[in-house]
C-alpha cells in the first residue's frame, strides 16, 4: 500500500478506525488505575469522551470526495457530506451526553456512541444499493444488544428482542426492494417483464416500508417507545433516532433516484398513505407526549413526532426530487431530539426519577438542566423563522393535501407544547425529591460542558448555524430508463490531476443558514447550489 493509499484509507475509514482503538484505550486506561481505583471509571469516561472529540474534528478534516475515496474489492468507500456533518455533530453530541450521565457505565456508553456514529459514516460511504440499509439495521441490531447488556433487566430483554424481531422483518423486504430495482433495466427491454414504473414503483413502496418501521412510525411506533422506556439514553437515541435519520438519507435518494429515472409518476396510492402516517404519527406523538406522567416516555413519543416528519420527507422525495426540503429537516430533527435525551439524562441523574409528580421545581434547583431544555425547545421550535422552519412548511405544501398538511402543523404544535409543559414543571414548587437532591456548582466542568453544548446544538437544529463540508463535486444528472441502463452505481473515476495544493478544512461555520444537501446516484450527497 502506498503512502496516498494509506492516507485515502485513513481519512475514508477515520470514525472506524477511532471506535477500533476504543477497544484497546479503555481497557488500558481501567488497567493504568487498578481495578480497585474509584476513579477507573472516571477516567475511561474521559478517554471515550476524548475520542469522541477526535472524531469529530477529524471528521471535518477529512471531508468527503475523491482525497477520502477508498475502494476495497469492489466496494467503494466514498465518505459522503452528511455522513462526515452526522459524525462531526454526533462526536459533540454524543461527548456532552456520556459526562452528563456519569456513572460506572459512561465509559462504555461513549464506546457504544463510537462504534454508532462509525457505521452511520460507513454506511452513508457505501454506494447506493442493499449494503447500506443492511449495515444500519445490523449496527441498530448490535448496538441495542450493547447498550442493554451489564444489566439484569426484562424490559431491556424484551426490547432487544422486539428489534431482533423487526429487523428480521425488515431484512426480506430489503432484499425484494432490491431485487425489484435491478429488474427496472431489464423491463425496459423486455415486454415479458413487468413495465419500469410498476417495478420502480415497488421498489419505492419496499424502502419505504423499511424506513417507516425502522424510524417508528404510526402504527409501528411501539419499538420506538421501548427503546426509550428500557435502554440507556445513548442506545436509545443512536438505534431509535440517529440510525432512522441515517436511513432515511439513504431512502430519500433511493426515492429520488427512482422518481427522476422514470417518466410515469409512482407516487400512486404510495404518497397519500405515507403523507397520512406521517401526519397521523405527529398527531400521536404529540398527544400521547401530553397525556404521559413519564419524562422517559415523552421524550420516547417526542422521537415518535420526529419520526413523523420523516414520513412526510419521504413522501416529498417521491413527489418532488430535486427539492431539497426533505434532506434539510433530518439533520435538526437528530439534534433535536439529541437534546431532550441530553436533558433527560442530565435529570434523571441528578434526581433518580422519571415522574413528573416528582419534579417539581428542578428548573429552579438546577438552572443548567433549565437552559438545556430551552435549548430543546427552540430547536424543535426552529426559531426563529428560517431555513427549517420554511423547509417543514415546504412538505406540508408538496404533500398537495390540505388536510394532511393542516393535521401535520397542528401535531407540530402540540409537541412544543408538551415539552414546554416539561420547563412549566420545572418552576412549580419544589417537589422533596428535588428538595433532598444534591447539586454540584455552577462553575463545573460537566456543567459548563451541558450548557455550552446545549446551546451549541440548539444554534445548529434552529438553522442559526451553517454546517458544510467540502471536497465533493456537482451534482451528477439522474439515471434514465433506457435500453441496456441499470440502476446500478457507475464507477467512481479517479481524478487524473491531483491538486498541489492543501485541502481546505471540510467544514465551516458561517452565520448565515445554508442551503440543504442532496443526494447524487452515486451514493454521494453533494451541497445543493
Amino acid at each position: 500500500m502506498t503512502e496516498v493509499e494509506a492516507l485515502a484509507a485513513i481519512r475514508a475509514l477515520f470514525p472506524t478506525l477511532m471506535a477500533l482503538s476504543s477497544l484497546a484505550l479503555v481497557p488500558l486506561i481501567r488497567l493504568w488505575r487498578g481495578p480497585q481505583r474509584d476513579d477507573a471509571a472516571t477516567y475511561a469516561t474521559f478517554g471515550v469522551q476524548l475520542l469522541l472529540l477526535i472524531t469529530a474534528v477529524g471528521a471535518a478534516l477529512a471531508g468527503a470526495g475523491y482525497l477520502s475515496t477508498l475502494k476495497i474489492g469492489q466496494i467503494a468507500i466514498d465518505p459522503s457530506e452528511p455522513g462526515r456533518l452526522l459524525v462531526l455533530l454526533g462526536g459533540i453530541v454524543f461527548a456532552v451526553i456520556v459526562g452528563a450521565g456519569e456513572g460506572r457505565r459512561a465509559g462504555a456508553m461513549g464506546q457504544i456512541a463510537l462504534f454508532g456514529i462509525a457505521a452511520i459514516d460507513l454506511a452513508l460511504a457505501i454506494p447506493s444499493g442493499i449494503a447500506p440499509i443492511a449495515l444500519l439495521l445490523f449496527a441498530s441490531l448490535g448496538i441495542s444488544g450493547a447498550a442493554a447488556s451489564g444489566k439484569d433487566d426484562v424490559g431491556r430483554a424484551r426490547a432487544v428482542f422486539r428489534d431482533l424481531r423487526t429487523v428480521s422483518l425488515l431484512l426480506p423486504a430489503v432484499v425484494i426492494a432490491e431485487i425489484l430495482r435491478t429488474a427496472i433495466s431489464y423491463a425496459a427491454v423486455d415486454a415479458s417483464y413487468a413495465t419500469p414504473a410498476s417495478l420502480a414503483a415497488g421498489t419505492a413502496l419496499g424502502v419505504s416500508l423499511v424506513l417507516i418501521v425502522a424510524a417508528g412510525v404510526f402504527p409501528f411506533h411501539g419499538r420506538l417507545i421501548k427503546i426509550f422506556e428500557a435502554l440507556p439514553i445513548v442506545g436509545s437515541l443512536l438505534v431509535g433516532v440517529w440510525i432512522p435519520s441515517a436511513l432515511a438519507l439513504i431512502v430519500m435518494s433511493e426515492l429520488s433516484v427512482l422518481a427522476s429515472g422514470i417518466t410515469d409518476p409512482l407516487g400512486g396510492a404510495i404518497v397519500p398513505g405515507i403523507l397520512l402516517a406521517g401526519a397521523a404519527t405527529l398527531v400521536f406523538g404529540a398527544v400521547s407526549a401530553l397525556l404521559h406522567d413519564d419524562i422517559g416516555e415523552i421524550v420516547g413519543f417526542i422521537a415518535v413526532g420526529n419520526a413523523g416528519w420523516l414520513a412526510l420527507a419521504a413522501a416529498a422525495a417521491l413527489q418532488s426530487p430535486t427539492d431539497t426540503s426533505s434532506r434539510l429537516i433530518v439533520l435538526p430533527g437528530i439534534l433535536t431530539i439529541s437534546l431532550f435525551g441530553l436533558w433527560l439524562v442530565s435529570v434523571r441523574r441528578r434526581y433518580g426519577t422519571t415522574s413528573i409528580s416528582e419534579l417539581g421545581g428542578w428548573a429552579r434547583r438546577t438552572g443548567a438542566n433549565g437552559i438545556a431544555l430551552v435549548a430543546a425547545i427552540i430547536a424543535i421550535a426552529a426559531l426563529p423563522p428560517g431555513a427549517v422552519l420554511a423547509a417543514r412548511l415546504n412538505l406540508l405544501l408538496l404533500g398537495g393535501n390540505p388536510l394532511i398538511a393542516l393535521f401535520a402543523f397542528i401535531g407540530q404544535i402540540l409537541l412544543i407544547v408538551a415539552a414546554i409543559r416539561l420547563l412549566l414543571v420545572g418552576f412549580t414548587p419544589q417537589s422533596q425529591t428535588v428538595h433532598e437532591a444534591e447539586t454540584r456548582p455552577f462553575a463545573n466542568i460537566i456543567t459548563v460542558s451541558l450548557v455550552a453544548g446545549s446551546i451549541f446544538v440548539a444554534a445548529a437544529a434552529a438553522g442559526w448555524l451553517a454546517l458544510e463540508s467540502g471536497g465533493t463535486g456537482p451534482l451528477p444528472p439522474a439515471p434514465s430508463v433506457s435500453p441496456g441502463a441499470s440502476f446500478e452505481p457507475a464507477p467512481s473515476v479517479e481524478p487524473s490531476v491531483v491538486p498541489s495544493v492543501e485541502p481546505t478544512p471540510s467544514a465551516t461555520v458561517s452565520p448565515e443558514v445554508s442551503p440543504s444537501v442532496v443526494p447524487s446516484g452515486s451514493g454521494e450527497i453533494s451541497p445543493a447550489p
